[in-house]
């Protein structure tokens, strides 16, 4: 019950938005979406949705040359946190985003080039408005657009 629903979440948000939805199953559902040079993937095991995440890079991104990593985890009960980042390491980021995202695991990547890489989790959404709310700001504040239309809230 719960696949379907995300499903049907990711594929009308992809045809409101004209994207082009790519879903694979192996042992974890991935669904990828590409708008431009974004590229929005959310893969989850679907016996074990606390281990779900939801990654947004650059289509460049390049995870082997990343120069600056940033990385805070919110405690649950029977799962282990990840390391966190040092408190005296500068924030290359906005920092209304740590305040934003204290529900999620967040971790924030750069390369040498540029380009970003964000990735929260736990993430499984029960709506879109919650998918909504969770990826256009990022995208807006990377990436200074949004990746989905917000006229389809209503």
């Amino acid at each position: 019950m719960e696949l379907q629903r995300i499903n049907n979440l990711w594929k009308f948000l992809s045809i409101k938005n004209n994207l082009k939805l790519d879903c694979s199953k192996q042992t974890d559902v991935e669904y990828h979406i590409t708008k431009g040079n974004l590229v929005l993937k959310h893969s989850f095991n679907p016996q074990l949705l606390q281990q779900s995440r939801l990654v947004i890079k650059d289509k460049n991104f390049q995870e082997k040359f990343c120069q600056n990593t940033y990385s805070a985890s919110k405690k649950r009960f029977g799962f282990k946190e990840k390391p966190a980042s040092l408190s005296s390491q500068k924030i290359f980021f906005p920092k209304e985003l740590l305040v934003k995202y204290q529900m999620f695991d967040l971790e924030i990547c750069k390369d040498y080039q540029g380009h970003y890489q964000v990735i929260i989790g736990p993430f499984f959404p029960k709506n879109v408005n919650e998918i909504l709310n969770q990826v256009n700001p990022i995208a807006r504040t990377f990436w200074v657009k949004n990746f989905f239309a917000e006229g389809i809230r209503n």
